[in-house]
């Protein structure tokens, strides 16, 4: 327990250094990164030298205005993070609201370590995004390994069958939806640049 709490302890006081870091290696000033982030120069300044602790939604609006997921933060550097090397037994699933939509990591482990991000997804017969479309910053490409899914980018319809794939900037408005009469199998890919 103790060094549960010393390792915590660790990862705060590191926090001030990974955003001063990034920033500075972005050519931000504290008043862009306030611009960008919505939390206040000064704040940002105290977070930077340890003078306070940002809570997880002021994290949350940093690591967005520096393009990084709050995990870049929290997680310790790991060796070898220029490879990554997934054995198919040992995929770990990936959170996701979505109902009936089931992800399974192909790449690395949280989004930051490269600029993409892979999935092997299914999508229960009916499954679908949404009713509202969504958009974010990147490009997703999509191919179907089995069933149909149907996305619908800007108002225009693509249907996928086996083999299929789709390329599109993720800005557009966008949704999908499980359109065949069994399940659906596709590696799914997001690639977010650096901001």
């Amino acid at each position: 327990m103790e060094k549960d709490i010393n390792q915590i302890d660790h990862i705060i006081s590191k926090l001030g250094e990974k955003i001063k870091f990034l920033r500075t290696e972005k050519s931000l000033s504290l008043k862009e990164l306030s611009g960008r982030s919505g939390i206040s120069a000064a704040a940002i300044h105290k977070i930077e030298s340890n003078g306070i602790t940002p809570t997880i939604t002021t994290m949350m609006k940093i690591a967005d205005a520096l393009g990084r997921d709050v995990s870049y933060f929290i997680e310790e550097a790991r060796k070898d993070k220029d490879v990554v090397f997934v054995p198919a037994k040992k995929r770990e699933p990936i959170l996701t609201f979505k109902k009936g939509l089931e992800l399974s990591g192909i790449s690395a482990k949280k989004y930051g370590d490269f600029i993409m991000t892979a999935a092997y997804a299914v999508l229960e017969v009916g499954a679908s995004s949404g009713k509202k479309s969504m958009k974010h910053r990147g490009e997703e490409l999509v191919y179907c390994l089995q069933g149909k899914v149907e996305f619908q980018i800007k108002g225009q319809n693509y249907v996928l069958g086996p083999g299929d794939s789709l390329n599109f900037r993720t800005q557009l408005d966008h949704k999908w939806k499980n359109v065949g009469d069994k399940k659906t199998k596709l590696i799914w890919v997001l690639a977010v640049p650096p901001s």
